[in-house]
């Protein structure tokens, strides 16, 4: 028995009270339409709603297949066995009172509830959720209002309320669905074990998750990423990931911010990121409607220029092309409009324009072997036809069924009867032509990385390490064992001893307090740079020595590391960090003292591949910086690749590495080196 289509169902806590929920959730399966068998149940006894009420779900005489508890928190534990002896197999918990308390007790009665579902293996969705809706079954075992509309959609979401408002609003959207789950504190089953019930069922195609947390995040990767293969996953995360406040005393940590893992667990997935609520409904409005967009190939067709303009500036930041039409549309096309209208792409067929001329518009779309998309813009003049005009888009899109459509039919209630023409066939309209744009982009197949998490093999290197920030010996050893390349360097514990270790290097030199305490030395004025003899080295070691003092009397010194001053180059940052949920992640970015100005960084979950890494400084601003500049040479690509590999590798491998700052790294045509590393262990 599936979850999808229970035979019977018990309201465990139903009540004749119609304030309560318990009354809510019986009368929406009885009235409904749910074909199912209902039974009430409450110590009470009696009837409600014309059913005879059960004091006992023991008390039943059949098979149970599902059970609604809408009783008090401290009571559930025990109905829950109660179920688990009738052999119930999925058990819906509405009540509250768990973990979202914030409680030892909340927590405890959280834990035994699980621990009891586990041992009788009935499947737990909640505690403190909404429910669950079936539309194809009229199943409605929720105290949501009303069923929404049927259609290819599965709802799940981790907030009851955010649900309620989603399906509210689905009528005006015409959204319909297969499923809603309302999934609460997730205590047996996570967002995982819905992606797996709804890749299972063949009346969902999309999947839109509400999460405010992710569970399982290593999980999750394997199982978004072979569920985005053949099912739409659109995802509107909320809440502030831990490891954004855990990693700030490093610039990786800075950067990461509050969801760089879930930017990297998207890309590298082929799940869909919604950025805002607004834009997570967009995507399950296309997802549910379009077809897929076979190329980033485009027509736009506008009766005003300047959102022509618009769509054309959105299409260009999507990574979409707009390409000119071929000779022979052309020429099909040009006795059908003005001589003032515009027949490059997009097409403008002016303010004055009849149906007529969007149809022809259109039609050139279609019949065009390089476009695989169209974008229909519409300004409500006083002669526009919109409602003529949005039935003429239906038209087309019937006869070129396997092309997406995307509208901005712009303004208020001169194009709501236009607009619900559209919706009515499924065409989404937008209210803005970015927007319009921006769902043909979500639409083209998403070319997801490939995930090595199942089948990587930890390097045979790994030995034990110190716990806290690394000193600069065991750094060095461990750069080298991955083939990370660091400049000359020693620790001097004396001006005399700084001063032949300068001589023994060569000078230049550059001299850095080492301490396990500190991580930003320029902080506690703890760096001399280009020092040129003997005299600077004394000078610079004294002087390092006196202002650590005075700024963190408290620190443990190891001495002054005198370090090789390295040539000139492209100075960037190459940084690890272990998120809580999605584990070992990696870095690349722009670094020295623009890090954290122009915050130009992009994440991945480690490991990844050599082809990651390359994609990964494609997404940077500053990647023109290493294709060279005003006559420099291309850097070593391939360098700064091995090396982020290598860092994935490094935070792979070693469970326990909380943080890596390697900031600046020297990049330039001659090679990549380490200029000042920073490695924290837990």
């Amino acid at each position: 028995m599936s979850i999808f289509d229970p035979k019977s169902i018990a309201v465990i806590g139903a009540s004749a009270a119609e304030h309560k929920v318990g009354h809510m959730i019986l009368k929406n399966l009885v009235e409904q339409g749910y074909q199912g068998t209902v039974f009430p149940v409450n110590p009470k006894g009696g009837e409600i709603l014309g059913k005879t009420v059960y004091t006992s779900i023991t008390e039943i005489d059949g098979t149970v297949d599902m059970a609604v508890i809408v009783t008090p928190a401290s009571t559930v534990p025990a109905v829950a066995k109660q179920c688990g002896e009738k052999g119930v197999q999925w058990l819906v918990v509405i009540s509250a009172g768990f973990s979202e308390m914030h409680t030892k007790e909340g927590q405890r009665i959280e834990d035994e509830l699980a621990s009891i579902c586990n041992q009788y293996s009935i499947k737990l969705v909640g505690p403190n959720c909404l429910g669950v809706l079936r539309p194809s079954e009229k199943m409605n075992a929720s105290f949501a209002k009303d069923v929404p509309s049927e259609g290819n959609i599965a709802l799940v979401s981790q907030s009851g309320a955010m649900a309620v408002a989603i399906m509210d609003a689905s009528p005006q959207l015409h959204l319909g669905y297969s499923a809603v789950f309302s999934i609460g504190n997730k205590a047996q089953m996570d967002e995982c074990d819905y992606l797996e019930l709804c890749e299972a069922d063949s009346n969902t195609k999309i999947i839109g998750m509400y999460l405010e947390s992710i569970k399982d995040g290593r999980r999750f990767l394997k199982v978004a990423s072979r569920v985005a293969q053949t099912k739409h996953i659109v995802l509107l995360k909320a809440g502030v990931s831990e490891h954004g406040k855990e990693a700030a005393s490093s610039h990786t940590g800075a950067l990461a911010g509050d969801d760089s893992a879930i930017d990297a667990a998207c890309v590298q997935t082929g799940v869909h990121r919604a950025h805002n609520f607004a834009e997570f409904l967009s995507m399950l409005r296309t997802f549910s409607t379009q077809p897929p967009l076979l190329s980033e190939n485009i027509g736009v067709i506008t009766n005003a220029g300047g959102p022509g303009i618009l769509a054309t500036d959105a299409a260009e930041a999507a990574g979409l092309h707009m390409p000119q039409l071929s000779d022979s549309v052309l020429d099909a096309l040009k006795p059908k409009l003005p001589a003032a209208a515009g027949l490059v792409n997009p097409i403008d067929v002016i303010g004055d324009a009849t149906t007529e001329r969007y149809v022809a518009a259109l039609e050139a779309c279609g019949d065009e072997p390089s476009i695989d998309g169209i974008v229909v813009l519409l300004t409500p003049q006083v002669m526009t036809p919109c409602t003529d005009i949005a039935q003429a888009v239906v038209e087309a899109h019937k006869k070129h069924p396997l092309m997406p459509v995307a509208c901005s039919f712009m303004g208020g209630e001169t194009v709501q009867e236009a607009i619900d023409v559209l919706a009515e066939n499924g065409i989404p309209n937008f209210r803005t032509p970015e927007q319009a744009v921006q769902a043909l982009a979500a639409l083209a197949s998403v070319d997801s990385e490939q995930l090595i998490v199942d089948n990587y093999q930890l390097s045979t290197i790994n030995y034990s390490l110190p716990t806290g920030l690394l000193d600069e010996t065991t750094t060095t050893k461990l750069l080298a064992d991955y083939g990370i390349a660091s400049p000359q360097q020693a620790i001097a514990t004396t001006a005399d001893e700084a001063v032949n270790i300068a001589n023994d290097i060569g000078y230049p030199v550059i001299a850095k307090i080492s301490s396990p305490h500190i991580l930003h030395k320029t902080d506690v004025g703890g760096i001399k740079a280009n020092l040129k003899t003997d005299e600077d080295v004394r000078t610079a070691y004294d002087s390092i020595v006196q202002s650590t003092q005075t700024h963190m009397p408290e620190a443990d010194v190891r001495g002054v590391l005198i370090q090789q001053f390295l040539p000139i180059g492209n100075e960037f940052i190459v940084g690890g960090l272990r998120d809580p949920s999605f584990g070992p992640m990696v870095m690349v970015g722009l670094g020295g003292i623009y890090t954290e100005l122009f915050r130009d960084a992009v994440f991945r979950i480690a490991p990844i591949t050599e082809e990651d890494g390359y994609r990964m400084l494609q997404e940077l601003r500053s990647w023109k910086l290493l294709l060279g500049m005003r006559g420099a040479k291309q850097s070593d690509i391939d360098g700064i690749v091995r090396t982020v590999v290598a860092v994935s590798k490094l935070m792979h491998d070693y469970e326990h590495m909380q943080e890596l700052d390697f900031n600046p790294i020297l990049v330039s045509d001659q090679g990549v080196i380490i200029a000042d590393a920073k490695i924290v262990t837990k």
